[in-house]
């Protein structure tokens, strides 16, 4: 992968427009955490020359400061490597797909994860595996897929982040579709608050499947944003992290 001057792109650029086809957006936060290097002032100079270059742009919604999308010439960078990049996200989603994109590439980081998919990836794609069948005919995907590198097999996580409270009703024909399908190991809930938690767990009596609740856990916001390595996990027996789960299969 080259600039249009022809110098090669470094490693932390790379990653960086691969994180974002995979998510459709990228924050000054995100850049400054993950990818640039040096001084809090280098790391801008560096985002500032990638903008000037066309690899990345702000995001197009003039209300929203401090995001950035592929740039035109990024796009044509994609092109050359023959990936496919979802679209840009738009500003109510915003904060929702980078709490989750940013803790799993800090799995990935940690060598925890071996490959992940976002839900706009596998919309994207239209993928058969990991589609989920509602009861009212509608379809869904897990916000993220994760794929782990455990000692004897590669349990696939199913990763969902409830950062607003939905009625039962939802939670119902969201627990409904998880007993339906066979593609996951594990289905992991961040959550924003206990009653949150509280009602999905209900949900999960109500559809009163006994082996998929065994395979059900919560991790709060506050651990997920901290280190999701190591973030307690409750509700899976003799499970405590994803570093527990991944040495345990």
């Amino acid at each position: 992968m080259k600039y249009q001057n022809g110098r090669e792109v470094s490693q932390s650029v790379f990653q960086a427009i691969r994180y974002m086809t995979k998510v459709g957006v990228m924050t000054r936060r995100t850049w400054n955490e993950f990818f640039g290097h040096g001084t809090l002032n280098w790391k801008q100079k560096q985002l500032r020359l990638l903008i000037k270059s066309k690899v990345f742009k702000p995001h197009p919604f003039e209300d929203v400061c401090n995001t950035y999308v592929i740039g035109n010439y990024g796009l044509e960078m994609i092109q050359d490597m023959k990936w496919k990049s979802v679209y840009h996200v738009e500003p109510k989603f915003i904060k929702h797909d980078e709490t989750v994109a940013r803790g799993v590439w800090k799995l990935e980081l940690a060598s925890l994860c071996t490959k992940w998919l976002t839900e706009r990836e596998l919309r994207r794609q239209n993928s058969k595996h990991f589609k989920l069948a509602l009861k009212d005919g509608g379809q869904k995907y897990p916000d993220a897929v994760l794929m782990l590198q455990g000692k004897t097999t590669s349990p696939v996580i199913a990763l969902e982040y409830e950062k607003t409270a939905k009625n039962s009703w939802r939670y119902n024909k969201a627990i409904k579709a998880y007993s339906d399908s066979g593609e996951f190991s594990f289905i992991l809930f961040v959550v924003e608050s206990d009653s949150i938690e509280n009602t999905i767990k209900r949900s999960m009596k109500f559809i009163g499947d006994t082996q998929l609740n065994s395979k059900i856990g919560f991790i709060s916001i506050e651990d997920w944003l901290r280190n999701p390595s190591i973030a307690e996990i409750r509700g899976i027996n003799k499970i405590r992290s994803i570093s527990d789960l991944m040495m345990a299969s």
